[in-house]
């Protein structure tokens, strides 16, 4: 099992990718599954810097996506363009 961090400039190029990547689309919802991994979009990010008197708020570039990978034998090379390494993910697996 392994997880993956991904940004794509847009849903759009999400979608596209995680289809040619070997996900399905549910015909019923629209929503995009793989038998073998679980999909948290994540979508774009924002923080805030700052103090409480002085708070500003930054989007961080992208649209964001983490995969957890069940099946290690997955070929998921076509997406390796896309993988990011955040020090501090926004959001992870519990």
């Amino acid at each position: 099992m392994k997880d993956l961090y991904l940004r794509f400039a847009d849903s759009d190029e999400m979608r596209k990718q995680l289809i040619e990547a070997g996900f399905l689309v549910d015909e019923e919802q629209g929503e995009l599954y793989h038998p073998d991994i679980s999909l948290d979009v994540v979508a774009v990010i924002t923080n805030s810097i700052g103090d409480a008197e002085s708070v500003e708020y930054v989007t961080e570039p992208g649209y964001h996506v983490n995969l957890r990978v069940i099946n290690d034998d997955l070929d998921l090379s076509e997406l390796n363009g896309f993988v990011v390494t955040p020090k501090t993910p926004a959001r992870v697996w519990a």
